[in-house]
């Protein structure tokens, strides 16, 4: 059995477990998530606690790394329910800019065109008027979703290693590189 499936998973208040033939579902305030249970595991919930446990009758090697990415998975999908996700994006370079029109995301990214990027429903984002439209503040419930937003904007305009440029994510590092230094004579 895996060390990460064996932790049992606190459920805050208001935050409900439920299993059916093939699906796992976490009920919270900030919403629901529905993920995909493996035949070889199973979630009991009760008195505020969760448990992932492997069936009797299945393969051992196959249900022990099912039952770690399933307890991950459920651990997860409890913190996104009860307290959400956040990232703070930063867009870097001269004439970068973000504007917010209902769920469609306006980008100047420097390229010849404006970017329209379509929101999913679950993401929200804030644009506070200080940044001047460089900072967009996201939330979501969902981690998985919010990662894949994150990195369908990165994708317009990827952090580059010489000036900075570009989409990036606040609070992760960037490593930089010198560029040619040129040279000076033979």
């Amino acid at each position: 059995m895996s060390r990460i499936g064996k932790r049992p998973v606190e459920l805050p208040k208001g935050v409900t477990v439920t299993t059916g033939n093939g699906f796992f579902e976490v009920k919270g305030p900030k919403g629901t998530i529905k993920k995909v249970l493996p035949s070889s595991i199973a979630i009991e919930a009760k008195d505020g606690v969760a448990n992932v446990t492997i069936k009797g009758d299945v393969n051992a090697d196959d249900a022990n790394r099912q039952h770690g990415t399933t307890g991950a998975l459920l651990g997860t999908a409890v913190v996104g329910v009860s307290t959400g996700y956040t990232k703070n994006l930063k867009l870097e370079g001269t004439g970068y800019k973000a504007e917010l029109k209902g769920q469609n995301l306006n980008l100047s990214l420097g390229l010849s065109h404006p970017v329209v990027y379509e929101l999913p429903k679950a993401v929200t984002v804030k644009i506070p008027p200080e940044s001047k439209g460089i900072v967009l503040q996201m939330e979501c419930f969902d981690e998985e979703l919010l990662g894949q937003t994150v990195a369908n904007l990165q994708s317009y305009r990827m952090p580059e290693p010489y000036k900075g440029k570009g989409v990036q994510v606040e609070g992760k590092k960037i490593r930089r590189k010198a560029g040619k230094a040129g040279g000076k004579g033979k």
